[in-house]
């Protein structure tokens, strides 16, 4: 599976909050957020700050799964937000178009997942994205 990861000049925290804010702008809701660095320090280990926002909207998504039943197992949209060395960040998602269009779903609906997946990644970088 394709992953498309863009490196941030912005810190973790600050990526973060401009990705939720984002979310919301647009009219998605996040159902999750898993702290993989807390899960890792509950058990003794350690890690970079990694979180990852499962986010998205019934009213898009339902009607998709209901055409595309096997689409459910990448829905809602996954969005991947790590520190790296130096105080920055980079965001991370794969792409879902070409998938989806192979599951059935018409090329235009399939490509607006990976537009709305686009758009709020980039706002993780703020101003510059790599």
């Amino acid at each position: 599976m394709k992953t498309i990861e863009h490196r941030s000049t912005h810190t973790f925290d600050e990526a973060l909050e401009a990705i939720k804010i984002a979310i919301g702008k647009a009219g998605l809701a996040i159902f999750a957020e898993i702290d993989h660095a807390d899960a890792a320090r509950e058990n003794g280990l350690s890690m970079p700050e990694t979180r990852v926002l499962i986010y998205g909207s019934p009213k898009v998504g339902t009607p998709v799964m209901t055409d595309a039943p096997l689409t459910a197992l990448d829905l809602p949209l996954r969005l991947l937000i790590r520190e790296l060395p130096g105080d920055r960040a980079a965001i991370a998602y794969h792409p879902l178009a070409e998938m989806f269009e192979a599951l059935g779903v018409k090329g235009p609906d399939a490509a607006r997942f990976d537009s709305a997946q686009r758009t709020i990644a980039e706002a993780g970088c703020i101003s510059s994205c790599r």
